[in-house]
């Protein structure tokens, strides 16, 4: 008996599974598990979506081009196809867009206060010591790991939605208490199965370090000359230089939406109708996060 299988005979499959990492090899186009009511044509798309599953995309374009609908389509598409998928957004969508996790600053800040007896009584106030980070490094950073950990799973399999990326990764205030708490996330996007889609009129304000460095894809959006119809080219980067430049890894991918088409999925509502399309959107309540 050789030591595979002597480790097979030994262990549990639960206690390989823990010990061992079962991924499969790169090059390997293993599908996720896809949700049971599909259609043959869903199922057809199956292939095409799980490539944009993971990843940090930067939604680029001018407004009106349709930014905020290609963000809500794809997640909505996302958690329709694939088998768990979860999606947090920063703003109210509509109903017709179905479950979704809350998630802004402000609940982050509920969030992290309730983890310290002494944000918890008053005693000391988290804004002011997230704002004075170099002060109380071992504080925060110990309160925002513990909040990681204990959320760990809310990140795997899910999509987030975070609209004008700049109020978390402003190239102006790098040092903002929020851009410390979530960058860590970018680092371990892979690790999580994690999408993060954000929207930016321009790559430019956005900070490097924190935030391009970790990029994946940037989606020009533009509006096409038929109402309601957008272009969406999908760029894949390797990564983002030091002499600020994004290098292509394959050549882009446009896909075009129409956030006017009845879709059977949505009981013949449209894109549009999934989200507020009309206007910024308002931000969604300060509520406890929970999957």
């Amino acid at each position: 008996m050789n030591e595979i299988d002597k480790l097979k005979k030994e262990l549990s499959d639960e206690d390989l599974e823990a010990l061992y990492d079962f991924t499969p090899p790169p090059g390997k186009n293993i599908l996720p598990p896809v949700n049971d009511d599909l259609t043959e044509e869903e199922l057809a798309e199956v292939p095409f979506y799980n490539q944009f599953k993971c990843g940090v995309m930067v939604i680029t374009g001018e407004p009106g081009s349709g930014k905020e609908t290609f963000m809500h389509f794809m997640l909505w598409k996302l958690k329709t196809l694939f088998k768990g998928f979860k999606v947090m957004l920063d703003k109210k969508p509509r109903l017709a867009f179905g479950a979704y996790v809350p998630f802004t600053t402000e609940i982050l800040m509920d969030e992290f206060k309730s983890l310290d007896e002494k944000y918890q009584t008053g005693k000391s106030d988290i804004e002011h010591d997230f704002a004075k980070f170099s002060n109380n490094k071992v504080k925060i950073n110990a309160v925002v790991n513990k909040w990681r950990n204990q959320n760990d799973s809310l990140f795997h399999n899910c999509g987030m939605g975070l609209g004008e990326f700049r109020r978390y990764f402003y190239n102006r205030d790098p040092h903002h208490p929020i851009n410390k708490a979530i960058s860590p996330l970018f680092l371990r996007y892979r690790h999580h199965g994690l999408l993060v889609l954000g929207t930016t009129p321009h790559m430019e304000e956005l900070d490097i370090k924190s935030c391009l460095h970790h990029v994946t894809h940037e989606v020009r959006c533009s509006q096409t000359n038929k109402e309601g119809l957008h272009a969406a080219t999908i760029h894949s980067y390797r990564h983002y230089s030091n002499n600020s430049v994004l290098e292509v890894a394959q050549r882009p991918i446009t896909l075009f939406i129409d956030g006017l088409e009845p879709r059977k999925r949505l009981g013949g509502k449209c894109i549009y109708d999934i989200f507020n399309s009309y206007e910024t959107g308002e931000s969604v309540p300060r509520v406890k996060i929970k999957a």
